[in-house]
């Protein structure tokens, strides 16, 4: 992981729009990123989605224009525990994530 300047978490639960759910920078970005690690959460690096998720108030759903990117995310959490949101197809789950990690992966190199 590099140096946070920001970190931004999300609340997902039974198929219904993503909420903001935390958002931070500097110190508190760090304390979101130690809580995560704590916790196990998986963390999806990604600056420029971010930098939009910290523009939107904690509480508040995610706007329509961020939800395949928000679901790259949500992709990578679900396959980082090695779990399948109920409802879904583990297929196109693994599909979703499979595309989320060669991004993912390519955008990493230098």
């Amino acid at each position: 992981m590099t140096d946070v300047s920001k970190a931004a978490t999300l609340k997902y639960r039974d198929r219904k729009t993503p909420i903001v759910s935390a958002v931070g920078e500097n110190q508190q970005a760090e304390a979101i990123l130690a809580l995560a690690k704590e916790h196990q959460v998986p963390v999806y690096e990604d600056p420029e989605l971010v930098n939009l998720l910290c523009q939107i108030d904690v509480g508040r759903a995610v706007p329509a224009e961020l939800f395949e990117w928000v679901a790259s995310a949500i992709a990578f959490s679900f396959f980082a525990r090695n779990e399948v949101p109920e409802g879904f197809s583990p297929t196109a789950t693994k599909t979703a994530y499979d595309r989320v990690k060669k991004t993912y992966t390519d955008n990493q190199q230098p």
